[in-house]
């Protein structure tokens, strides 16, 4: 609810990001958080999880996605994952399942 009245988008626009963060603890993406304890997980739960709006609000970019993708950038985690990180823009996003996201390996 705080990212749809942070950056005035959809429900469905915000689930999909937050959709990712649990995807990001998965299968696939082991290596993104790093070992628990680690100070790359704490600083991962901390701007992912606890702090999502304002880790976003603090990247540049026009779009919510844009923004997700700067952050991606910024904690190095397409490097660390086996799947994609980076969201494709909202307008490409044609998934009938919400545990599908839209993301890529590669920046949009």
């Amino acid at each position: 609810m705080r990212l749809e009245e942070e950056f005035d988008i959809s429900e469905d626009r915000a689930l999909r990001i937050t959709t990712l963060v649990r995807l990001l603890r998965g299968e696939g993406y082991e290596d993104v958080f790093g070992e628990y304890g680690s100070d790359r997980h704490q600083k991962l739960q901390e701007q992912l999880i606890n702090e999502l709006d304002k880790s976003l609000f603090e990247q540049s970019g026009n779009t919510i996605e844009e923004r997700w993708n700067n952050l991606m950038d910024e904690l190095d985690c397409q490097s660390r994952a086996d799947n994609g990180v980076y969201l494709i823009p909202w307008s490409e996003h044609e998934a009938d399942d919400w545990q599908n996201p839209g993301v890529t390996s590669s920046r949009p």
